[in-house]
């Protein structure tokens, strides 16, 4: 179909040409034709016709067309908040950390974007692949060369006049100079070579380097949005060590003054020296555990200085709660798959299938001729002086085709690959679709679960307080003895460590969700952007 429509433009361009020249019928079009001799009106006039190729020549391989895939409208039954309008894709990703309400997990995460070196890494790639899109598109345009010499020939005495064209030079001064003589000789020429995209090859070309850089702009989009994840859970992790350095400390000063109530009670014969050693020994349990939690701390925010791209020992971090600085956001019901749309892995791979498909025309494109304009033109004078005359000048203009006949199955091959690549990122596409709703709705299951066990435990750690508050009383009347104060305070602390990772668990996975999504979603008059960070209530 297409060698068709190239003989057609062909035809359809010389017989524009000709009915340009005012020329009459048909039969004195044809005799008007036959009287051009003149090569040089015969070169234009093909060049013009090629011209009109390039400009309207057939596209080898299909256009791109987005596989179908069989995607659900939303995951209703996983939504764990309490909104009853659906959500939108519409939220600003960059804004999405701050549903947290916390000034300096906003600080964190923009100086992480701004300072990070993986960051900076992704961005230069992204230019990279810009630029690589113009090379590919460099084809389209002709391509221009420009040199100057200067030489001082000496002819051999044994040399005769004309035997350089015997041995393929070109015509010139040093081909028909006398044996022996020797000349200067001045040269300035330019180079052109102009390749005509009849068939598409360098234009699909540059569709696939584009589709190429938009993967690679994908892939930096998915470092920054993971970037933003560690950020916020380095800083979650941090925030929860604090609380349970809190618990621990607190633990130790219950269990210390423990041991004071019991010692002074056994020295006077109300408790048994086995009493004394059991609080000893938690007490030097609870001491223990401070220095581990405190080394763990150092180690997570040495974490946070790297990825924000901070000098070792320049982030300082006073102690605080996490229930006391983070506010646990929640889903809106109705959640809707179409922002998978906006993940940056799907974006990729789509972007490698779009590559891949251009890829494919472009090796189809191999099958049919080059058609190129080639064309030199300069001065060449044995004296500086008439270097620019006139009669210095010379060049040379004309198409030229080159017709693939046999190059050892290369092409064949070539067409093979490209569409065993399209094949696999197909595949990879679908994958990566299917691994997303996957990773999606075990992320709303474990969010749902998660926001129902911090109720419980909430619940559970209020229920120990009161405990140990009713066990100290009731020891002190002598109704129980020290162990079962002991034990309530040992449920407290347990429920209060379990509540603190329980909640610092749910923050990652609703940082993981946002992630998930692409970077986030907004909810009909719940503009999180518009939240100043650190204007909620504790």
């Amino acid at each position: 179909m297409c060698l068709f429509c190239f003989f057609f433009q062909v035809e359809e361009g010389i017989r524009d040409l000709v009915r340009a020249g005012g020329l009459g019928d048909v039969y004195k079009r044809q005799e008007q034709m036959k009287r051009v001799t003149s090569r040089r009106q015969l070169a234009i006039s093909t060049v013009l016709v090629m011209l009109s190729l390039s400009a309207s020549g057939c596209l080898q391989g299909s256009n791109y067309h987005r596989p179908p895939v069989e995607t659900p409208a939303d995951w209703p039954r996983m939504a764990s908040g309490p909104l009853a309008a659906g959500a939108t894709d519409t939220m600003p990703e960059a804004d999405w950390w701050q549903a947290f309400h916390n000034q300096e997990l906003t600080q964190f995460v923009e100086r992480a974007l701004a300072q990070n070196h993986d960051v900076r890494r992704a961005v230069s790639r992204v230019l990279e692949g810009r630029a690589s899109v113009t090379t590919a598109g460099a084809g389209l345009y002709p391509q221009l060369n420009v040199q100057g010499s200067y030489s001082n020939i000496v002819v051999s005495k044994n040399t005769l006049a004309g035997l350089g064209l015997a041995t393929g030079q070109q015509p010139g001064p040093q081909v028909f100079a006398k044996p022996g003589s020797s000349f200067d000789l001045w040269n300035g020429a330019a180079d052109l070579r102009w390749e005509l995209d009849v068939w598409g090859r360098i234009r699909r070309g540059m569709e696939a380097a584009s589709a190429d850089a938009q993967a690679i702009e994908q892939d930096a989009r998915a470092i920054a949005l993971t970037l933003i994840g560690d950020v916020g859970q380095s800083y979650f992790r941090i925030r929860e060590l604090d609380e349970q350095i809190e618990i621990a400390q607190r633990a130790l000063t219950l269990r210390r003054d423990s041991l004071d109530i019991i010692t002074k009670r056994a020295s006077v014969g109300l408790a048994s020296d086995l009493d004394v050693k059991r609080t000893e020994v938690l007490v030097a349990e609870s001491a223990g555990q401070i220095p581990d939690l405190t080394r763990l701390r150092a180690v997570e925010l040495h974490r946070l200085e790297v990825l924000t791209g901070s000098a070792p020992g320049s982030v300082v971090l006073a102690p605080t709660s996490l229930r006391k600085v983070i506010v646990q956001p929640e889903i809106p019901v109705g959640l809707p798959s179409q922002l998978l749309e906006r993940r940056p892995d799907i974006l990729q791979a789509e972007a490698s299938l779009v590559a891949a498909n251009a890829r494919i025309g472009q090796a189809r494109a191999y099958f049919f001729p080059t058609l190129s304009i080639t064309g030199q033109g300069g001065l060449q004078s044995a004296e500086f002086a008439n270097w620019f005359t006139g009669n210095s000048a010379n060049f040379s203009i004309g198409p030229s085709v080159t017709l693939p006949i046999f190059l050892g199955g290369t092409n064949v091959a070539r067409l093979e690959a490209a569409e065993s690549r399209y094949q696999q990122m197909l595949e990879g596409y679908q994958q990566t679709i299917l691994l997303a709703f996957r990773e999606v709705a075990d992320l709303l299951v474990s969010i749902h679960s998660r926001t129902e066990q911090l109720a419980r435990q909430r619940e559970q750690a209020t229920a120990a307080t009161a405990a140990v508050g009713l066990a100290e009383v009731r020891y002190r009347k002598g109704l129980v003895n020290y162990l079962d104060v002991l034990d309530a305070q040992r449920t407290m602390l347990a429920a209060e460590t379990q509540l603190a990772q329980t909640e610092r668990a749910r923050l990652t996975d609703m940082v993981g969700l946002y992630k998930a999504l692409g970077g986030g979603w907004q909810t009909p008059g719940n503009n999180l952007s518009a939240i100043p960070a650190g204007s909620a209530t504790h």
